[in-house]
C-alpha cells in the first residue's frame, strides 16, 4: 500500500503555520519574561535564578536530538506518525507550562524544583509536537516549490506572533495580576492563555491536514506489504553521517541562530547605554517584528524564484553586509533603526528558507539510505538552536566585559561601541559565516531534490507491487 500525495488544499496553503503562531506566542512568554518573572515577580535570589536557568537550559539542550527520534522510532498512533502528537501533546503542555511561572511551596528550593519540573516536562512534550508539526512540510508538499510555500507560511505566522505579543504579552500579565491582586498569578495565567492558543493552533493544523498522512492503521497495512515505516537507531544515524548536506546545514544554521539570538538579547543594551532612551525599545521590538513579518511573507516567492538554497545564501549574505555597514552608523539612533529594520527583513526570510532546506535534506537522507527519518532529521534543527542559545549567553557578556562594562557606572565610549558591536558587527559576522558555509558545502540543488523525490516515489510503488 502506498499513500498517494494529494494536492495542497486552500486551507493548508493559507493556514499551515497557525500552529506556529500559537507556539511562538507561548514561547515568547518564556523568551522575554521568564528571567524577569524569576527575579522581579517571584523574587528568587540571584544564585537560585542562575541555578534554575542552568539546569533547565542544559537539560533542554541535551534532550534536543531525541524529540524527532521518538517520532521516527516508534509505531505511529491512531492519527498518524506526526499529526497524532499535535492532538495529544498540547493539553499537557498547557498545565505544565503554567507551573513554570509559579512560586509554590514552603521554601525557595521546593518552588524552584516545581518550576524546573514544569519547564523540563513542558519542553519535552511541546518539542515533540513542534517536530511533528514541522515534519509535515516534506510530507504535505509535492515539490520544492510547495516546500518553500509551506515554509514561508509557517515563518509568516511565526513572525506575526512577535507583533501580537508586543501588544498582549506583559500588559496582559500586569492586567490580570492587578485584577486578581496577585502579580505572580498574572504571569501564570498569561502562560496558560498563550499555551491554550498553541493548543488551538495545533488542533487547527491537525484538522486541515486530515487525509494527508497515513493513519496508524494504514501504516500497519504498509508493514504487511513489506513497506518499512519505522526506522531503527542505526537508520537514524545513517541519515546523519551519510547526509553531508545535513551536516553543512546544521553548522550554517548554528551561526544564523547565534546572530538571531544576539540581536534579540542585545537591543535593550543599545537603548539603555547608547540611545539612553529606553522608551524607544518597545518601538524597536515592534518594528523588528513587522520587518520579520515582511521578510517571512515574501520568502515563499523568493524560494520559488531562486530555490531555498540560493535564497538562504543571498539572504544571509545581505543580512551580514547590512549589519556590518550599520555598525559604523549606529551611534545615530535613526540610522540604527533603519539598518536594524532592513536587516530584520532578510533575517525573517531566512526563518523560512532554512526550514525548507531541512525538508530537502530529509528527502536526501531517505534517497541515500532508503529509510524515511523525516521527523528525526527535522528535529535536529533543535541542536543548532539550543547550541546557539547557550553560545549567546557567553558572547554578549564577553564582548561587554572586554570593553570594561560595569552596570553600576555610566557607559564609556568603549562600552557604547561594544554594545553596538553586539547589536550589529557580531551578528553580521555570524550571518556572513553562515552564508559562506552554505555556499561552500551545501551542494544540494532544487533539481537534484526533485529528482530524488521522484526516485523515492518509484521505489515505493515498486515495493508495493512486488
Amino acid at each position: 500500500m502506498v499513500l498517494t500525495k494529494k494536492p495542497l488544499s486552500k486551507a493548508i496553503k493559507t493556514f499551515y503555520g497557525v500552529g506556529d503562531l500559537g507556539f511562538s506566542l507561548m514561547a515568547n512568554v518564556e523568551l522575554l519574561l521568564f528571567v524577569f518573572f524569576l527575579t522581579n515577580v517571584a523574587k528568587f535570589s540571584l544564585p537560585m535564578v542562575a541555578i534554575i536557568g542552568s539546569i533547565t537550559s542544559i537539560v533542554d539542550a541535551c534532550l534536543s536530538p531525541f524529540y524527532g527520534a521518538i517520532i521516527s522510532g516508534r509505531k505511529p498512533m491512531k492519527w498518524g506518525r506526526n499529526r497524532s502528537w499535535m492532538l495529544i501533546a498540547p493539553p499537557f503542555v498547557v498545565i505544565l507550562f503554567m507551573l513554570q511561572f509559579t512560586k509554590i511551596g514552603p521554601s525557595e528550593l521546593i518552588s524552584a524544583a516545581i518550576i524546573c519540573i514544569g519547564f523540563i516536562l513542558s519542553h519535552i512534550i511541546w518539542n515533540i509536537a513542534w517536530v511533528g508539526n514541522v515534519s509535515l512540510i516534506p510530507l504535505l508538499a509535492n515539490n520544492a516549490e510547495e516546500r518553500g510555500l509551506l515554509s514561508g507560511r509557517r515563518a509568516t505566522w511565526t513572525a506575526l506572533s512577535g507583533v501580537l505579543f508586543s501588544y498582549i504579552g506583559q500588559p496582559l500579565a500586569i492586567y490580570i495580576g492587578t485584577v486578581t491582586g496577585n502579580e505572580a498569578l498574572g504571569y501564570t495565567l498569561l502562560a496558560g492563555i498563550m499555551a491554550f492558543l498553541m493548543l488551538i493552533g495545533y488542533f487547527t493544523v491537525f484538522k486541515i491536514t486530515e487525509g494527508y498522512e497515513a493513519t496508524g492503521e494504514e501504516e500497519a497495512e504498509m508493514v504487511k506489504s513489506n513497506a518499512k515505516t519505522q526506522i531503527s537507531v542505526k537508520g537514524m544515524l545513517k541519515n546523519v553521517y551519510q547526509n553531508p548536506p545535513l551536516i553543512a546545514l546544521l553548522i550554517g544554521d548554528f551561526f544564523r541562530y547565534i546572530g538571531f539570538f544576539i540581536i534579540l538579547a542585545a537591543g535593550a543594551f543599545y537603548f539603555e547605554y547608547v540611545a539612553q532612551d529606553m522608551s524607544l525599545f518597545a518601538l524597536f521590538v515592534l518594528i523588528g517584528a513587522l520587518a520579520s513579518l515582511v521578510g517571512a511573507f515574501f520568502s515563499g516567492r523568493i524560494i520559488q524564484a531562486l530555490s531555498a538554497r540560493n535564497a538562504s545564501i543571498i539572504s544571509l549574505f545581505t543580512l551580514g553586509v547590512l549589519l556590518i555597514i550599520g555598525n559604523f552608523f549606529a551611534m545615530n539612533v535613526t540610522l540604527f533603526f533603519v539598518f536594524a529594520a532592513i536587516s530584520r527583513i532578510f533575517l525573517g526570510a531566512t526563518s523560512a528558507t532554512l526550514v525548507a532546506l531541512y525538508a530537502d535534506v530529509s528527502i536526501y537522507g531517505e534517497w541515500k539510505t532508503g529509510e524515511d527519518a523525516t521527523p528525526f532529521v527535522m528535529g535536529l534543527m533543535n541542536i543548532s538552536l539550543k547550541a546557539a542559545v547557550i553560545s549567546r549567553g557567553t558572547v554578549i557578556p564577553l564582548a561587554l566585559a572586554i570593553a570594561g562594562f560595569d552596570a553600576t557606572v555610566g557607559a564609556s565610549e568603549a562600552v557604547k561601541q561594544a554594545v553596538i558591536n553586539v547589536n550589529m558587527l557580531i551578528p553580521g559576522i555570524a550571518a556572513l559565516i553562515s552564508s559562506v558555509i552554505l555556499f561552500a558545502t551545501y551542494k544540494l540543488t532544487r533539481d537534484k531534490v526533485n529528482e530524488m523525490q521522484i526516485e523515492i516515489n518509484e521505489r515505493k510503488e515498486l515495493n508495493a507491487t512486488s
